[in-house]
């Protein structure tokens, strides 16, 4: 990746950090979804500055900057961010493209995580799907637990465009080897192969 553009969220007393997360990251997905190929891949990769995972007492956290990658120029011409982000303008700060500089601090991948879900959720997924009562889906899962490592993930809070349901999007960020490898994104700009410079 050879070009970058970040973007900080600016909260106000009344619009807090994470509704605007959810805001951005949804026009993002809008605009990358808008320039997909046929294989629903994007050349355009998203990346999270201040990242942190939960250690102790202090919860995981995403932070309050976002960062786009591309291999070239053309490609955030293409996308078009004004358009997408014009009614954010209040509330986001973004900087002009920029090369990525030559020392970085390290390589990385951000990609989707899906939760094990709570036992909730899939009791009531079970109820449908096998027209079961309550008490019969409660006891299929009966001594099922959420695990630890989904609750501690940093997360934006999404809604479905197909069924206008809303879903917490985890974020998982790895340590990773610099590659040459040709890597396309998803509508997210999330792979667990695309390798990001830290910077």
């Amino acid at each position: 990746m050879k070009y970058y553009i970040d973007m900080t969220l600016l909260p106000s007393d009344d619009i807090g950090v994470h509704f605007l997360w959810s805001k951005l990251m949804m026009q993002v997905h809008l605009a990358l979804v808008e320039i997909q190929d046929d294989n629903k891949q994007v050349p355009i990769a998203v990346s999270f500055p201040k990242y942190q995972t939960k250690s102790g007492d202090k919860l995981g956290f995403i932070g309050n900057k976002l960062r786009l990658f591309a291999r070239d120029k053309n490609d955030f011409e293409h996308l078009n961010l004004g358009k997408w982000l014009n009614r954010l303008e209040d509330y986001v700060h973004i900087k002009s493209v920029a090369e990525v500089p030559d020392n970085v601090q390290g390589y990385e991948t951000f990609n989707r995580r899906c939760k094990s879900g709570s036992p909730d959720k899939h009791i009531r997924r079970r109820m449908k799907r096998h027209n079961e009562t309550w008490e019969q889906a409660a006891e299929f899962f009966k001594g099922y637990n959420m695990e630890k490592a989904d609750k501690d993930l940093p997360f934006i809070r999404m809604k479905s465009l197909h069924s206008d349901n809303e879903f917490c999007m985890s974020i998982t960020r790895k340590e990773a080897e610099l590659s040459n490898k040709h890597v396309m994104f998803n509508t997210y700009g999330l792979s667990a192969e695309g390798v990001l410079p830290k910077f």
